[in-house]
């Protein structure tokens, strides 16, 4: 563990249990249960950078409280399986992404 200023600047646990709490504090309701339907539904056999999930839950009206909950979704969509990494980067087509390179996703 390394300090800065007195807090704890490198430790892989903290921020893994960081990141789960912060998904956890975006998840608080039952749409990520909706969104995994509709992309399982809506995508399956493709590969696709997450934005597409956001495409697709958006167009049936489904989306977090907070905008950091479509990060939850991604995690919570490669845990149950229903995603996997593809190993290839590409450019992303959302404007407000600024092109930056994404994980290639295959859904199940």
């Amino acid at each position: 563990m390394t300090t800065f200023n007195g807090q704890i600047y490198f430790d892989l646990d903290a921020g893994e249990r960081a990141r789960d709490a912060a998904l956890a504090a975006v998840s608080n309701d039952n749409w990520i249960e909706r969104a995994s339907v509709v992309v399982r539904a809506e995508l399956a056999g493709q590969e696709v950078l997450a934005e597409e999930f956001r495409r697709v839950c958006e167009t049936h009206g489904i989306g977090p409280e907070h905008h950091n909950g479509w990060g939850a979704l991604t995690m919570a969509l490669a845990r149950a399986g229903t995603i996997t990494e593809t190993g290839r980067l590409e450019k992303s087509k959302a404007v407000k992404s600024h092109a930056r390179r994404q994980m290639v996703w295959r859904v199940a």
